[in-house]
C-alpha cells in the first residue's frame, strides 16, 4: 500500500482524539479531521453481555462514529475503540503509574488479547464496522523491570498499560497480529474499504 498522500474523494472525519492514531493515518497519507467523540465508554463497558471483547470494541467504535455522524452531515466518520483483555478481564487505561504497574504485573508472563473495532458511519447510519484481534505474550518481568519500564515510556494512556510503539515492543516473547492493531487502528484494513467506498484514491 502506498504511503503517498491519498486525494480524499469525500468528507471524512476520523472519531478520535488518540495522538498514535492520528499518527498512523497521517502516516498512511491520510490528512482529514480528528475529532473526540463524548462518549461514555465506561457506561458501554457495564451494559456490555458476555465476554466476546471483539464486538464491545465494535460496539465502542461504532457508538463514537454515530455520535460525530450525528453532527456533521454528509460526513464519513470513522471510528475506532480498542479493548485490552486478559482472562476474561478487561483493563482499562490505566491514568497513573500505579495502575500501570499493577496491570503490568497481571500481563507479566502470561498472554492478552488487544481487541480494535472500527466503523464507518454517514448521516447517522452505520455502513462498515469490523474488527481484528492480536494475541501478545509478555516475557515474565520482575518488579523492578516493570517499575523501570513505566518509568522509561510514561505509558499512562494506553490500552494494556505499555507504548508497543516505543519500548513496549520488548516486553513480549510472542506477538501474533499486526502491529497497527495492537497500536489501535487496524490500518491496512480500514485502507481497503476507504478505497473500496471511494472515500479516498488508492
Amino acid at each position: 500500500m502506498s504511503l503517498d498522500n491519498k486525494t480524499l474523494n469525500k468528507p471524512l472525519i476520523f472519531a478520535t482524539g488518540s495522538s498514535i492514531r492520528k499518527d498512523i493515518a497521517k502516516s498512511f497519507g491520510i490528512n482529514c479531521d480528528f475529532i473526540k467523540s463524548e462518549v461514555d465508554e465506561e457506561l458501554i463497558k457495564l451494559n456490555f453481555q458476555g465476554n466476546k471483547y471483539h464486538e464491545l470494541a465494535i460496539q465502542l467504535a461504532t457508538e463514537k462514529s454515530l455520535t460525530i455522524s450525528d453532527q456533521y452531515k454528509d460526513y464519513y466518520v470513522v471510528g475506532v475503540d480498542q479493548v485490552c483483555c486478559i482472562n476474561n478481564e478487561i483493563l482499562n487505561k490505566p491514568g497513573n503509574k500505579e495502575n500501570a504497574i499493577f496491570s503490568l504485573k497481571k500481563l507479566s508472563g502470561n498472554t492478552h488479547y488487544q481487541n480494535c473495532g472500527m466503523a464507518i458511519c454517514l448521516n447517522g447510519k452505520i455502513l462498515w464496522q469490523s474488527s481484528a484481534v492480536a494475541e501478545l505474550t509478555m516475557k515474565p518481568l520482575s518488579l523492578d523491570q516493570i517499575e523501570e519500564y513505566v518509568e522509561l515510556d510514561k505509558p499512562f494512556n494506553c490500552s494494556g498499560s505499555y507504548k508497543f510503539e516505543s519500548h513496549g515492543k520488548d516486553l513480549f516473547s510472542n506477538v501474533k497480529g499486526s502491529e497497527y492493531t495492537i497500536q489501535g487502528l487496524d490500518i491496512d484494513q480500514l485502507l481497503d474499504i476507504l478505497i473500496e467506498e471511494g472515500i479516498i484514491n488508492g
